[in-house]
Formats: structure tokens, sequence, C-alpha cells
């Protein structure tokens, strides 16, 4: 607690601090200046949440496969979404981006006499 004379504060009054108060219900609120986040800051933030959601969404559908051998294009879409919308919902053109990116890094492949068809190959 602050202790001052009863008069109006001015520019020139000294006002000092009581260290010897206390009361176990008096809580103090101290807020900080909040920080606005630049255009710039709020995109790299944006593009490092999509970053992190795609290997998300490449691992579910690597999991997904493993255990699978075998799976039509729309039971693995279905099985990618139910493992990982406990985290966040995904968008299917993501989901199918990752299927593209694990084809060519050689994880999944497509089959030959069903294209809408993929075989884990890893």
């Amino acid at each position: 607690m602050m202790l001052f004379s009863p008069q109006a504060v001015t520019p020139e009054s000294v006002l000092k601090l009581n260290k010897g108060y206390s009361n176990k219900r008096t809580k103090f609120k101290v807020t900080a200046a909040l920080q606005r986040d630049t255009q710039q800051d709020i995109e790299q933030t944006q593009y490092s949440v999509a970053e992190d959601r795609k290997l998300h969404i490449q691992a579910a559908i690597v999991r997904v496969m493993k255990a699978r051998k075998s799976l039509k294009h729309n039971r693995l879409i279905q099985e990618t979404i139910s493992q990982v919308k406990s985290r966040f919902t995904p968008n299917v053109q993501m989901i199918k981006r990752c299927i593209e990116t694990l084809m060519d890094k050689q994880y999944l492949e497509r089959q030959e006499e069903a294209k809408d068809t993929y075989n884990y190959m890893a």
C-alpha cells in the first residue's frame, strides 16, 4: 500500500511505499504492455503451423498404410482425418498433397490395376 497525505496529489508530491503492510486477501494485477504482431510475424507463424500440420498428416498416413498395407483413396482420407482430428481439422486438399509427397518419397505407390488404391512400400 502507498502512504501519502490526503491532499490532492501534485507533481511535487512524494509517495512512499509502506513495506510493513501485509494482507492475505489483497491481490495485485500487473499488466504488461500487449505486444502487437507484425504482418510478417503472422505469416511466418501461419507458414510454420502449416508445415507442422503437413508433417503430422504425413505421419498419420504412414501409420495407417503401415497397418493396412493396401488401401483405397477415400478410405485412406477417412482414416487420416480420424487420426488427425484430435489435434486439428485437416483440409482434404492438404491430405492429397501429402499423399503425393509420400509417393514422391517412395513411401506409397498406386496399384497398377486399380488407380484409386495405394500400396505401402517402405
